[in-house]
């Protein structure tokens, strides 16, 4: 018997589960400079940009992922790997240690978690709603 399972890449061309989470921000060492996250996941980030922001693709920085402004993940050196429609930096994670691998996967397995239990609470509001 074979199997085969087919996984379509669709938009996500990082390859790996991504999650927004409210108020998280980047702020780069090497400008001190904050920016929003749009997503992030176990192998990148896209940092919301403005306009005049001069990073070009190709460049490697180091960022501190903030809440609050309370540090999350400190030094993770990301790739710029392309700018879109110029208000959107997609970078990879590169040479990241052991420690701030397994950070990153629990804090994107968290927020899964908290989004699949925040979907099946609305999905079981709308069931009592309809029997009730």
């Amino acid at each position: 018997m074979d199997f085969k399972l087919e996984i379509p890449d669709g938009d996500n061309q990082r390859g790996a589960f991504r999650t927004t989470i409210p108020g998280l921000k980047a702020k780069l060492q090497e400008t001190g400079v904050s920016f929003d996250v749009k997503d992030l996941s176990a192998t990148g980030i896209a940092l919301l940009a403005t306009v005049e922001s001069r990073l070009k693709e190709g460049t490697t920085v180091t960022a501190d992922l903030m809440i609050a402004g309370k540090p999350v993940l400190i030094g993770l050196k990301s790739k710029i790997v392309r700018r879109i429609n110029q208000d959107i930096l997609a970078c990879q994670f590169v040479e990241l240690d052991r420690r701030q691998e397994a950070r990153l996967d629990k804090l994107v397995l968290e927020f899964q978690k908290r989004m699949i239990a925040q979907r099946k609470a609305k999905q079981q509001s709308k069931s009592e709603d309809k029997l009730g």
